[in-house]
């Protein structure tokens, strides 16, 4: 992984590129963790960017920045409720002031069942090979 990789994924931000029906690429300003080497982010079940990927899983996520490296690749949508929660855990590492406000009610929709995880696997397989961030203890 290059330093400027590296760094735009110490950020924790990204914007996510996800296709509409008509081909035109839809990027919106998400938070990211990277686990085992692919990104992974919330988001809520019945979100525009979730309905996109299921209906084509090709994506784009620019790390750091909207003008950021840009990684594709294939997403999946993950409903593992351990999965999910590993990534709320990450996000109180990334955003521990912005969790404050926003914690109840990530927490309320993984208890719901209507929060789902993103989960990108990069086209380059060792891109972010062998990265987790943030660490966990």
């Amino acid at each position: 992984m290059t330093s400027s990789i590296s760094k735009a994924v110490r950020t924790h931000h990204q914007w996510f590129g996800s296709y509409k029906k008509s081909g035109d690429l839809t990027r919106i300003h998400v938070w990211l963790t990277v686990r085992d080497g692919l990104i992974e982010f919330l988001s809520t079940e019945d979100s525009y960017k979730v309905k996109r990927v299921r209906r084509n899983p090709r994506v784009v996520c620019f790390l750091g920045r909207a003008d950021g490296h840009a990684i594709h690749g294939l997403a999946e949508i993950v409903t593992d409720t351990d999965a999910i929660r590993r990534c709320y855990r990450a996000y109180w590492k990334s955003h521990p002031v912005m969790m404050i406000f926003l914690a109840s009610s990530i927490n309320r929709r993984i208890n719901d069942g209507r929060q789902v995880m993103i989960r990108v696997r990069p086209d380059e397989s060792n891109l972010l090979a062998g990265v987790t961030d943030p660490q966990f203890e």
